[in-house]
């Protein structure tokens, strides 16, 4: 029943791996859609696209601004890159450009850009505060930074059924690490923070909440996506000897609150923020 615990990691410079990968449909489409609502779409505009990826946001934005502007995409993985290049050449988008590189050691001259987007890139920098200060050295006084991100709270009804399953299974320390990986998630005031510290004024934020549904518990933890994006890490908060009977139980109770309620719906908390350079 818990077979999908045992599936191999992902290896994310394998070809085959990034010719199929599109996060698209399922997560970064939610974010996007709030990103490309409250993003300002201004002719001639020089946009930096921090962490593109296998190609979005950085071509649908290069195509939405037209000719008289100018998209650069930066991201450190290379193999996505290629794939993002090759989709370039082949919807014929001639204003965008793609460069490999660290977002905390930008290889851009201070004030190159008027504008500088990330679709959900904040968790996954490894260091933030180092990337919003490049972030904030790249953009032109006057220039705005506008990312999107996932928030605090993000999985609520899942992350409930969990902690209630590692509690009863006796697992204190499980809670406790449960409750860590759930608290690392982004704040609108933890992004002011770091705008802030980098010397950028905050501007705003628009918050949403979205939905996704699934038939059952088992349709969720078998997912392409959760596999890649998230199991690993819930798996990491159950001691190894635990992991089987925990899992079983999780994905257990969640079905059965499926059955009651005609399907789980899990809820995404997500926030559009704006900072500026003075």
């Amino acid at each position: 029943m818990t077979e999908y615990l045992e599936a191999a990691a992902v290896d994310w410079n394998d070809a085959g791996t990034v010719a199929v990968y599109d996060e698209l449909p399922l997560w970064s489409a939610m974010a996007g859609l709030l990103l490309f609502e409250e993003l300002p779409l201004r002719a001639g505009t020089r946009v930096l696209d921090l962490g593109p990826g296998t190609g979005f946001p950085l071509l649908d934005l290069a195509e939405r601004l037209g000719r008289g502007g100018g998209v650069t995409g930066l991201d450190p993985w290379r193999p996505a890159l290629e794939r993002a290049r090759a989709k370039l050449r082949a919807w014929q988008v001639t204003n965008a450009h793609i460069v490999l590189g660290d977002g905390s050691a930008m290889p851009f001259a201070a004030g190159a850009f008027d504008l500088v987007v990330s679709n959900l890139g904040l968790n996954n920098f490894a260091d933030a505060a180092a990337a919003v200060a490049e972030c904030a050295r790249v953009l032109r006084p006057g220039g705005t930074i506008a990312l999107t991100t996932n928030l605090r709270g993000h999985m609520r009804e899942f992350y409930a059924a969990f902690e209630s399953v590692l509690a009863e299974a006796g697992l204190p320390h499980a809670v406790e690490e449960l409750r860590a990986h759930v608290d690392h998630r982004a704040t609108v005031d933890g992004v002011r923070t770091l705008f802030e510290g980098a010397g950028l004024r905050f501007g705003r934020a628009v918050e949403r909440e979205m939905p996704i549904r699934f038939a059952s518990g088992s349709a969720l933890l078998r997912h392409h996506f959760i596999r890649l994006g998230f199991l690993d890490a819930w798996k990491a908060v159950v001691p190894g000897s635990d992991r089987v009977r925990v899992f079983a139980r999780l994905e257990h109770a969640l079905n059965e609150a499926a059955g009651r309620k005609g399907g789980l719906t899990l809820t995404i908390p997500l926030a559009y923020v704006e900072g500026m350079r003075e």
